[in-house]
């Protein structure tokens, strides 16, 4: 037991306002907690509560400053039954007194260490009641980030409620834009791997990972994973390998170790959300449990209405478009808005479901198409669940332009091409007005998402992922296609870490019917990546202008900024001319000599005198890790193949006729799904 020193004018003021400390009772990080009497001026019944008193002067400075504000600012907007209710919050000189509700049966750890395994008829009790809760939470864009047994309290009645509020924060900033976390809090044993890994993570998934953990400890009165060690603990929840204590594992139903694998998913994107977990085939297996009560549906409700209201405070004037990298709160394109649903038609969803595919939530969006996550799981064979990128196009709201012309090249690119540092196309096919692409899902996000979050890339890092990427490029480019819009955004990065080149919207064709080069005139892709040949505003060759596109890629990965600040065109192109640009001095005496040349050689104005793919693959810098001078067999078996099917483009070309076939939407049927979508290689 633990004395409370408090001074006369504290326990006046303490009695002014009708409370009364009994007895210590429990003991935080930072504060102590007390059983309390609370007696109401018009009211002689007493009130037993619990109170949380906090002091300041005792306690780190960054908890006082950052973490102790939050807790406040988050504990008098909360009001849920599956939340502790806070009675009153109170200062006086350093302390801080905050009053709640006491929870008669203690927390959820001690019940568990008590009686043992929780029954799965109550764990389903229990579980339903603390996603409530957090889907409050998070419809509020409030994220607990401590979630675990110990902060789950059992009332005299036996309902949980989820307490502690000390490492809450909000989810959004000022432009209503989710908002990375970097702090690293809550108990390792119950920490999600995105924040074991170090980097900046979104914090709404890390809950339900944390959500899972104490469904697992109810269940099976163990922790799923060895936590003596963190990288240990790591690895084992990236490799999933966690086992239901045998005296439990038989007894369980299918729909409950089917929803604890879905909140211990260690990708973040395909983690369960709270409102998956309430409509989830466990969830009802008990009726009851499938509709809310008057108290919960009146909470939720009073939550999207704030919600709402924050997003009507938040809107106001577009912002204007800036250099991407000058903007580092800026969450990648990855990361906004995957709230959105696809809004389908019944014979839409008919035709997805037939074919295998499920479209879970949307990822991505660009200028005329959008991302969704997707699943797939061939209707006709006993395979896997496939993870899949779907990108789906409605020509309804796309230009006349981008439908007639670019549209068509895209699809005939995609189904042509095939290379392990492209993205793999799984299928094509068109509804109505929509066009469906399903491609393998990047679990990594893009090369800018990364750079953002992780600095500049180490140059031997960067040598591998150049190699990769001059690859795929030298594939196209023997099948005479130039890409014509490689950029960070566009470099994804598989699980692992291999880059692969998307996004063809811009790709097409460089000869003609006469074999004879092709020259653009289209001002495609990004401005910061555009050659200056093309900003010349003259008829170019495209294939020079994927060289230079890369040697802008190359320079951003080792210095983590554009090589051109300019931001309007005529001055952009005078300072590519004049090669204004030079290595950031931070990152300049760690590049080899090589590094700096090859770079150089890509940005090099002239385009008859920039280096060809050829030469950057077999490159003294690419030379430097012997590694990379062999091919893989992918690798070689694509390039031979490019070559082969170019010796017979060539020989079509030569006897078709002069006049150029009008542009059509190639059939999407010739794209079949493949069989191992799921699975890895060495290029992968």
């Amino acid at each position: 037991m633990t004395d409370l020193k408090t001074t006369v004018s504290e326990e006046n003021t303490l009695s002014a306002k009708g409370y009364k400390l009994n007895k210590f009772i429990g003991e935080g990080a930072y504060a102590k907690v007390y059983l309390t009497e609370y007696t109401a001026r018009e009211d002689s019944n007493k009130v037993t509560l619990a109170c949380k008193i906090i002091e300041t002067s005792k306690a780190p400075k960054d908890f006082v400053l950052k973490f102790l504000p939050r807790e406040i600012d988050v504990l008098i907007r909360l009001n849920h039954p599956h939340l502790i209710h806070v009675h009153s919050i109170f200062q006086r000189k350093t302390k801080y007194y905050i009053f709640m509700r006491y929870s008669e049966n203690g927390d959820l750890l001690g019940y568990v260490l008590k009686n043992g395994c929780v029954s799965e008829n109550q764990s389903r009790v229990w579980l339903r009641q603390l996603a409530l809760g957090l889907q409050y939470l998070h419809e509020l864009e409030i994220t607990h980030r401590d979630i675990k047994c110990e902060n789950v309290l059992l009332t005299a009645n036996f309902n949980v409620k989820l307490s502690d509020f000390g490492f809450a924060r909000f989810c959004i900033d000022d432009e209503d834009q989710p908002i990375l976390s970097e702090t690293y809090c809550g108990s390792m044993s119950y920490a999600a791997p995105e924040i074991l890994r170090g980097k900046p993570y979104l914090p709404k998934p890390t809950d339900l990972w944390s959500l899972g953990v104490v469904l697992f400890v109810m269940l099976n009165k163990s922790m799923p994973f060895d936590d003596t060690r963190m990288r240990k603990l790591y690895e084992q929840q990236m490799g999933k390998k966690y086992r239901f204590r045998s005296r439990v594992a038989t007894v369980l139903s299918l729909e409950c170790k089917a929803l604890v694998k879905h909140l211990l998913e260690p990708d973040p994107g395909l983690r369960h959300s709270a409102t998956q977990i309430l409509n989830s085939d466990w969830i009802a297996m008990d009726s009851r449990l499938t509709t809310l009560n008057a108290v919960e549906a009146a909470a939720l409700q009073k939550a999207k209405e704030e919600r709402q209201k924050l997003s009507d405070i938040h809107k106001g004037p577009p912002k204007r478009q800036g250099d991407i990298l000058e903007r580092e709160h800026r969450e990648s394109a990855y990361r906004l808005k995957i709230e959105d649903e696809l809004k389908l038609s019944g014979s839409e969803q008919l035709t997805l479901a037939t074919r295998g595919y499920t479209i879970i939530k949307k990822v991505n969006e660009g200028s005329y198409a959008k991302v969704y996550l997707a699943e797939y799981k061939n209707p006709n064979k006993n395979s896997k669940l496939s993870t899949l990128a779907c990108k789906v196009i409605d020509t309804n709201t796309a230009p006349k332009d981008f439908v007639k012309k670019f549209l068509p090249r895209e699809i005939e690119m995609l189904i042509k091409l095939n290379h392990p540092h492209l993205v793999h196309t799984h299928s094509i096919f068109q509804r109505r007005y929509k066009y469906f692409i399903f491609m393998r899902y990047m679990e990594c996000g893009d090369l800018l998402e990364h750079i953002l979050h992780k600095g500049a890339v180490h140059e031997d890092q960067a040598r591998i992922w150049t190699r990769q990427l001059a690859l795929a490029i030298q594939y196209m480019h023997e099948l005479e296609i130039a890409h014509r819009d490689i950029k960070c955004e566009n470099v994804l990065l598989t699980a692992n870490q291999n880059a692969k080149l998307s996004d063809f919207g811009f790709a097409r064709l460089c000869v003609d019917t006469k074999l004879r080069d092709i020259s653009s005139d289209t001002f495609c892709g990004s401005l910061s990546y555009t050659a200056p040949e093309i900003l010349q505003g003259t008829p170019y060759l495209p294939k020079p202008t994927d060289i230079w596109s890369l040697g802008i890629v190359v320079y951003v990965m080792l210095n983590r900024a554009m090589p051109f600040e300019e931001k309007h065109i005529k001055q952009l192109y005078q300072a590519q001319i004049n090669k204004n640009w030079r290595f950031r001095t931070r990152y300049i005496d760690s590049l080899s000599e090589k590094c700096k040349r090859i770079v150089t050689l890509m940005l090099e104005p002239n385009f008859q005198r920039r280096i060809s793919i050829d030469h950057i693959i077999n490159s003294e810098w690419i030379a430097m890790d012997s590694r990379l001078l062999e091919w893989t067999p992918q690798e070689t078996i694509a390039y031979k193949k490019a070559r082969e099917e170019k010796r017979l483009l060539f020989k079509s070309l030569e006897s078709s006729h002069e006049a150029p076939e009008k542009e059509r939407i190639p059939n999407p049927s010739m794209v079949k799904p493949t069989c191992d979508v799921g699975g890895g290689s060495t290029s992968s």
